[in-house]
């Protein structure tokens, strides 16, 4: 079986204070929980003055602005963000923090408030539809009412929300009564008496019922009685209902095979090379197939897509059995690229933006990247360079130099002292590239299996970069022809289909951005990053594209300010022909 989700639910244990909530993020993060989620209200758009609670919603009521850091915390930890979208005003909140939200919740309250509804659908994400004490026909309606792509992201949420809550209330048989109707997945929301033994073990009775989703309320101490206490854990309860549940689905089985049951089978399907695999290649779904062997060591297919994507550690011959020891985890380094020969506009990475040098401003976004094992700062041995040397954030980016005017020498050399099979290059003169943007070329790359992935040109210039296997940089370095251009890396790779392999990803809407021009190489592009970094009082942190993209569609004129600049690359036919001809490894 799949793994259950577990959601600890804040909701408005934080009683109005950052400092609360973020040590409720901590607690859930540490309790082992798969995700917090958040409820999204303001005082006067959920009420009118006159109700009773309103003035209790005032005090919990958290400001816009400080939603950027806590939902930057709650990833850091590797949580999911989940959001109970109240109102109008915690929909447009919703909307602008879109890209750090896993799943939102339609509450129960809401229910006949269309255009709600309408704007939490139009988000795209997960969502779960609390229908504890629906009637089956009003399940139904709301459920043919929906179009199929939102059916598909639909999940029923069981349980019964009173309070005092009855144990005779949970009611679980429901849970495998609404998964056999409706075929979707069913969660349980629980809130029985925080206080008693029951609030620990109900869960994972329902995960035994069906449940593939648990949302259960989180405190710090129950014993305050704040807000939202009644039915929930305080953190050492949470830790225990999680390890329970784990217990409880190991208990439960899976679809895996035991030893014996593999000796069985040991004429089964088992996955091996459709071609020959070079040492550090991804090894895709595309490049194996399923036959029989003799080798009972060879990976079965559900196997081989649970460690997926893997790099090849040796030399891979076809019909060769794939084994867990000739295979290794992805190691990905981000490579910013950076030198200080500019003429257009002299040492332009050390030039300042609202206080900090351009490359900086790059290297703090790189950081932001997820999943990734180093971020360097490759830039020549050349002494003109040496300033380079103090951007090392804090001992968090690593500098290293070679030689000057291979860039592919200079990554390889990366690679090689970074144990890295996996290389991002970001060109240094990128102060706004976007962390979002390279998070989805690199979950692409290891899908593809290819030697480079990039982006159509579809996007801004200056937000992207690009992800190369590093096998195929070595390869690269093998070739007769002298590598001449290396600062336009990916040409060698586009122009040379008979050796290299490339995946163009089209990035989703909210990054097709092409009019916009975000790199850095005259006194304008300058002039308009100031103006960027400055209007958003962005000190010594990083800058998200959402956020970028939001204040320039605010403010059209920026981009004004450059507009006029051509890509040299791009509009010089002379240095397209020269870079053509340079690149063509054939010729």
């Amino acid at each position: 079986m799949e793994k259950v989700k577990v959601i600890a639910e804040i909701a408005n244990a934080h009683q109005g204070d950052v400092n609360i909530l973020n040590s409720l993020i901590k607690a859930a993060a540490n309790s082992g929980a798969d995700g917090v989620k958040f409820q999204w209200f303001k005082y006067d758009h959920l009420a009118t003055e006159e109700y009773n609670f309103y003035k209790s919603y005032k005090d919990l009521f958290i400001e816009e602005e400080k939603w950027q850091d806590i939902l930057s915390l709650t990833k850091q930890l590797g949580l999911e963000v989940w959001v109970d979208i109240f109102d109008q005003w915690g929909l447009e909140l919703a909307q602008k923090f879109a890209l750090f939200i896993h799943g939102v919740k339609i509450p129960s309250t809401i229910i006949q408030g269309e255009e709600l509804i309408e704007g939490i659908l139009m988000l795209e994400r997960l969502t779960l539809l609390g229908v504890g004490g629906w009637y089956d026909h009003e399940i139904d309606a709301f459920v043919s009412g929906l179009d199929q792509k939102h059916i598909d992201r639909l999940v029923l949420i069981h349980g019964f929300q009173g309070y005092p809550t009855k144990t005779e209330d949970a009611n679980l048989v429901r849970i495998g009564y609404l998964k056999e109707r409706y075929k979707l997945q069913v969660g349980f929301a629980d809130h029985e008496d925080g206080s008693k033994p029951l609030a620990i073990d109900l869960p994972i009775y329902a995960l035994f019922a069906g449940a593939a989703l648990i949302e259960k309320h989180i405190t710090l101490e129950r014993g305050k009685k704040g807000y939202d206490y009644y039915s929930a854990l305080e953190p050492d309860e949470f830790s225990l209902m999680v390890a329970k549940l784990r217990e409880a689905e190991k208990a439960m089985g899976s679809t895996k095979i035991n030893d014996s049951e593999r000796k069985y089978l040991k004429d089964s399907l088992r996955v091996v090379a459709k071609h020959d695999i070079e040492k550090g290649e991804i090894i895709s779904l595309n490049k194996t197939v399923n036959k029989r062997c003799s080798s009972e060591k060879s990976l079965m297919p559900l196997e081989f897509k649970e460690i997926s994507p893997s790099i090849a550690r040796d030399k891979i011959k076809k019909d060769q059995p794939i084994i867990s020891e000739i295979l290794e985890y992805p190691r990905i380094t981000i490579a910013v690229v950076c030198r200080l020969k500019s003429t257009r506009l002299p040492q332009k990475a050390l030039l300042p933006i609202n206080g900090l040098a351009s490359i900086e401003r790059c290297l703090l976004n790189c950081l932001e990247v997820l999943d990734v094992n180093q971020v360097v700062l490759a830039t020549s041995h050349l002494p003109d360079d040496d300033p380079l040397e103090q951007y090392v954030i804090d001992g968090r980016v690593k500098v290293i130099r070679g030689e000057p005017d291979n860039v592919v020498d200079r990554l390889t050399k990366v690679a090689r002292e970074t144990g890295a099979n996996i290389l991002l290059r970001v060109t240094g003169d990128c102060p706004a590239v976007a962390p979002e943007i390279l998070n989805l070329l690199i979950e692409s790359h290891l899908k593809s299996g290819k030697d480079l992935t990039m982006p159509t040109s579809e996007h801004a210039p200056g937000t992207a970069g690009d992800v190369y296997t590093v096998e195929s940089l070595y390869r690269l370095l093998q070739q007769k022809k002298p590598l001449t251009h290396t600062e336009y890396l990916p040409f060698y790779y586009i122009n040379n289909p008979k050796l290299f392999s490339v995946n163009y990803v089209d990035l989703p809407k909210e990054f097709r951005y092409p009019q916009w021009r975000l790199t850095l190489d005259e006194q304008k592009d300058l002039e308009l990053f100031e103006r960027i970094y400055s209007d958003l009082d962005i000190k010594r942190e990083p800058l998200y594209f959402s956020k970028l993209r939001e204040h320039l569609i605010d403010k059209p004129q920026l981009t004004k300010i450059n507009k006029h600049i051509a890509l040299k690359w791009k509009d010089d036919k002379e240095l397209v022909k020269e870079i053509f001809e340079a690149t063509s490894l054939d010729k």
